[in-house]
């Protein structure tokens, strides 16, 4: 038996070893990947889950489908929250057609969902389009802090250590201590600092123009109130310290 058992050992033994090494490899590499999740877990934003919607900009959305180049990420959200009838078509009034219809229908089941769907509902969509797709960054004016993994890194660049919100070339969430400051022309305009200052009229400004049309004037709160604006960087003006943005949704 002694010799069996040797004679079996001096057979399979460099098979042991390769088992042995390759399990460890296996391990090693599960690790690695753990690691690299955990950290871009850590820094990128947490899923976003709108508040409640105070301006909403109908006709920006349908841009951001026909010219942002997210048309593909937006409809598989649409469909992914309306599901689908027993016969497979998408449960959307006024549309008729399948899952696999709806990558040639895009626009249209987009167009109908909008028109059709609460203002929070609109907002889902947007969000969860441009996050699945990293195209959002997220800025925080009162702590001074900028997240968005790849998102940041493509607006950018490879190798940039610091980010300025004018230097973004990407749709931004922003979250700061608004209050209305003007209305003029249609529209009112809403204003918050970099950071926490004692007077929120102080220093650099975040300055938020919204058409009165897409306003809920009965959920705008009055005064300072928090809140996160979703849109593009338009121009910065250096002379007064404002960094316009143009506004897509805005919401608590």
């Amino acid at each position: 038996m002694a010799v069996d058992r040797a004679l079996w050992w001096s057979v399979w033994w460099p098979w042991a070893v390769v088992w042995v090494v390759t399990a460890l490899a296996l391990l090693v590499a599960l690790g690695a990947v753990v690691a690299a999740w955990r950290g871009r877990a850590r820094y990128a934003p947490a899923p976003g889950v709108p508040g409640v919607p105070i301006y909403l900009d109908e006709k920006a959305v349908m841009d951001l489908y026909q010219v942002g180049g997210y048309g593909d990420a937006m409809t598989k959200e649409v469909v992914d929250r309306v599901g689908t009838t027993r016969d497979g078509k998408i449960a959307l009034k006024g549309v008729d057609v399948g899952v696999e219809g709806a990558r040639q229908s895009g626009r249209e089941v987009v167009k109908t969902y909008i028109e059709n769907s609460e203002p929070i509902a609109v907002v889902g969509v947007l969000l969860g389009a441009l996050e699945s797709a990293h195209g959002v960054v997220h800025v925080d004016l009162r702590d001074r802090t900028v997240r968005g993994d790849v998102a940041l890194e493509r607006a950018l660049g490879d190798g940039a250590r610091t980010a300025r919100l004018r230097r973004i070339d990407a749709y931004v969430s922003v979250r700061g201590e608004f209050r209305e400051t003007g209305r003029h022309d249609g529209t009112r305009v809403f204003q918050a600092p970099y950071g926490d200052p004692d007077d929120p009229a102080e220093g650099p400004q975040v300055v938020v123009e919204c058409q009165s049309a897409g306003l809920r004037p009965d959920v705008v709160p009055e005064g300072v109130f928090s809140a996160r604006c979703l849109g593009r960087v338009q121009a910065w003006k250096a002379g007064s310290g404002e960094m316009v943005i143009r506004p897509i949704a805005v919401f608590l």
